[in-house]
């Protein structure tokens, strides 16, 4: 309000905007709080420092669950979680693990007991991203038909193809969801030297969008071939 005092006509109605748009989320918030819906409810969060390796994966959890409790509350449309960072210090000892992960990435073929190491890890990433499926499978679209795994798209990729040749070359992707009848879910495809800007194309016309291209074109434009249901 003071700061109203001492603004011209056109910041004055900026400012109103601003306020405007503070107050909606407030309510939004409030409404949320006070009839959830179902699975519409603050997680429970482990409360172990969250910078020790042993609690990589309570953080990981808590994370997850705070993502479907924001989707399920209807206050956002898109997220994402990024798991440790590309030179991932972490160590899986949990599973018994005493390597870091990044190292076991570049672990030879010939040492056997690394491989079987680095697999491990791998599966235990395979098994979050399941949690985080079996979460959206069993709460309801809010507002809404169907669950809202049904509903929504969800993307487990790497940054690499090989970790140890650093070449972003058949790089896998997992499409979980159906995005409400679009994607054709259960099946194993395999492309040869497809651009992944074809899938992110794909992706954005899943959501109603209807844009040819993403990113630098002439990598490549158009959908990725054979997603459609």
């Amino acid at each position: 309000e003071d700061l109203k005092s001492r603004l011209g006509q056109i910041e004055t109605n900026k400012l109103n905007l601003h306020l405007e748009a503070i107050r909606d989320m407030e309510l939004n918030l409030n409404t949320s709080n006070e009839t959830p819906t179902t699975g519409c409810s603050v997680p429970m969060i482990n409360s172990t420092a969250h910078t020790a390796n042993d609690s990589f994966p309570d953080v990981g959890r808590a994370q997850m669950d705070m993502l479907v409790a924001a989707l399920a509350c209807d206050m956002t449309k898109v997220a994402s979680i990024q798991w440790s960072h590309t030179v991932s210090p972490t160590v899986f000892s949990w599973l018994g693990i005493s390597e870091g992960h990044h190292a076991l990435s570049h672990i030879r073929d010939s040492n056997v007991a690394g491989i079987q190491d680095f697999v491990a890890t791998e599966r235990w990433f395979a098994q979050q991203f399941a949690y985080l499926i079996d979460r959206l499978k069993t709460l309801p679209e809010p507002g809404g038909t169907g669950t809202m795994l049904e509903n929504s798209v969800v993307i487990w990729t790497k940054e690499m193809g090989d970790p140890r040749m650093h070449d972003c070359l058949s790089v896998p992707f997992v499409i979980a969801g159906q995005g409400n009848g679009y994607f054709s879910t259960g099946r194993y495809l395999q492309y040869d030297h497809a651009p992944h800007h074809k899938l992110l194309v794909s992706l954005c016309q899943s959501m109603g969008l209807n844009n040819p291209t993403f990113g630098e074109p002439s990598f490549g434009t158009g959908v990725l071939e054979n997603l459609r249901g």
